[in-house]
């Protein structure tokens, strides 16, 4: 029986699962967080606390980051711009295709109506007379917004019934992938638990999925076989968080949720655009435990009176330089340090001014994450400054207020990938029998694509072992660790775990969330949304 390793379960990770539930192939999944019922909600949520702490909680860990599980938004539409590329690998009609099977899985598994925002005919030529007079390009988006308060359940669901389906799956949760090597025409997956290490474990597989993510890629450069890879140089996404009122995006935000504006820097020609818009929404921290980022959430049923987006500027280095992930994480320690090890917030007004914000007191945007106030020019270059401060002053025509001196911003937000990887239309790389999706691969930027660059792996791996001459469909017994899985697990548990359900201590991630009275150790079921209101 020929093996698969899924290294990874966010979106890319568990739509590629899907496709191979029942296959004649024996798949092992690992993944950094615990078992999908296991994962901690919000603290938040639970009343625990009333603001994010200054570094992350548990709520953002391993395995939880994932943008799936944070905020779930989809992009349905097929685009060559918004999303990612996989627009120029499979063409507009395979991709629109992939988009439609995953809208219609996500709601199927929705325990709530979540409605489509699709943009009408009058929107569309409100938006592009107000762009093109703010010197600005909108792009197209159909988006399908399920909130972080829905993912569990959804997310939850969706691998409940792969898993009914799959019996040719073993899951190993908590457990930290080390190494990927090259064995023979195989791989050698060398792995250790994540929060009870133990002896490290190594297993060989004769195909490789890897699906780790944006928070993965700069373990992925670290691998033996990286250098192997076909690649051309990649980009990085270094930016800010901005944080103001509800009220002066109001009218973008019921035509649009998140409308997608794109900007030529004057000064340097660098495009800047706007990503991860939470109407409503909540700004939080997002742990890499080497450095600390902020990213941004909102919830379909809790509301705040703030709107938070990410104003990126988007870098592509040539030669000499190889190294884009070290350059940003730099970037990251850096603001970090001023910080005090977490993230930093200023004033606009105090950023232009050239000055460091050194209170909030009676300032008109009250923040939603508590962060250290500084000063952000001491960190970023200021070419990049230059370009958000260029995007805010066009997009404040837009919507008035937005580019005052009250609005806020947060460092750092910065997205870090590997280089491009070359990869067929299957997403199998010049490596035979590896598979690298989602935004690790550099092909994807968001939930939609990432999910539709796992269904290529999933169907790429089918039609290989059609090949070969496997039936396509899982013909022989469960092999006997998944029947002792099955057997051990509790029934209110998924099935095909590697290990019965235990208690999860906190990780390092948990430290301020235990001095706050979070314990992080208890086993908390996925809450229903519809009781969250």
């Amino acid at each position: 029986m020929l093996k698969l390793a899924l290294v990874g379960l966010g979106a890319s990770g568990l739509f590629c699962l899907e496709e191979l539930a029942g296959a004649d192939i024996e798949v092992h999944v690992f993944d950094v967080g615990p078992a999908y019922p296991q994962r901690f909600p919000c603290p938040i949520d639970q009343g625990k606390l009333d603001v994010c702490p200054a570094k992350a909680c548990s709520f953002c860990a391993p395995g939880q980051s994932a943008g799936s599980w944070n905020d779930f938004k989809v992009i349905l539409s097929a685009s060559p711009v918004i999303g990612g590329r996989l627009f120029e690998l499979i063409g507009e009609h395979e991709l629109q295709t992939r988009l439609d099977k995953l809208r219609k899985l996500i709601l199927e598994h929705a325990n709530v109506e979540i409605p489509v925002v699709r943009p009408d005919q009058e929107d569309l030529d409100w938006i592009k007379r107000k762009a093109t007079l703010a010197g600005m390009t909108y792009h197209f988006q159909e988006l399908l917004h399920c909130g972080s308060d829905n993912a569990p359940a959804i997310n939850t669901s969706i691998l409940r019934m792969i898993l009914e389906r799959g019996t040719n799956i073993v899951c190993h949760w908590d457990t930290k992938v080390l190494a990927v090597k090259r064995k023979g025409e195989g791989f050698a997956v060398a792995y250790d638990r994540y929060r009870r290490p133990e002896q490290e474990k190594e297993d060989y597989f004769d195909i490789c999925v890897l699906s780790v993510g944006r928070g993965g890629a700069n373990w992925l450069t670290q691998q033996e076989f990286y250098k192997e890879l076909d690649t051309s140089p990649g980009q990085v996404d270094i930016g800010l968080r901005v944080e103001t009122s509800c009220y002066f995006t109001e009218e973008v935000d019921r035509r649009f949720y998140e409308p997608k504006l794109y900007y030529l820097s004057k000064g340097s020609n660098d495009i800047v655009r706007n990503f991860c818009s939470n109407p409503k929404g909540f700004v939080t921290p997002e742990n890499h435990r080497e450095y600390v980022l902020v990213n941004g959430h909102s919830k379909m049923f809790e509301k705040s009176e703030n709107n938070n987006f990410a104003v990126l500027v988007s870098k592509t280095f040539t030669r000499p330089f190889k190294n884009p992930q070290q350059y940003s994480q730099h970037i990251a320690k850096i603001t970090n340090m001023l910080a005090g090890g977490g993230p930093l917030i200023q004033r606009l007004g105090d950023l232009r001014n050239g000055r460091r914000s050194k209170t909030l007191v009676n300032n008109l945007i009250r923040p939603s994450l508590e962060a250290e106030p500084g000063d952000i020019s001491l960190a970023y270059p200021h070419r990049i400054l230059e370009g958000i401060l260029e995007y805010l002053d066009a997009f404040d025509k837009i919507c008035p207020g937005v580019a005052g001196d009250s609005t806020l911003l947060y460092a750092p937000e910065v997205k870090s990938y590997p280089d491009f990887i070359v990869v067929s239309k299957n997403m199998e790389t010049n490596i035979p029998n590896m598979y690298i999706i989602g935004d690790s691969s550099s092909w994807t930027r968001g939930v939609g694509q990432a999910a539709t660059s796992g269904m290529l792996a999933g169907e790429g791996v089918r039609q290989k072992l059609k090949e070969a001459g496997h039936p396509g469909e899982w013909s022989l017994p469960v092999q006997p660790a998944a029947q002792k899985t099955l057997a051990a697990a509790d029934s209110s548990d998924l099935p095909g775990t590697q290990d019965a359900p235990v208690k999860i201590p906190p990780d390092q991630a948990c430290d301020d969330l235990d001095r706050a009275g979070v314990t992080g150790s208890q086993e908390l079921p996925v809450r229903s949304p519809a009781s969250s209101s």
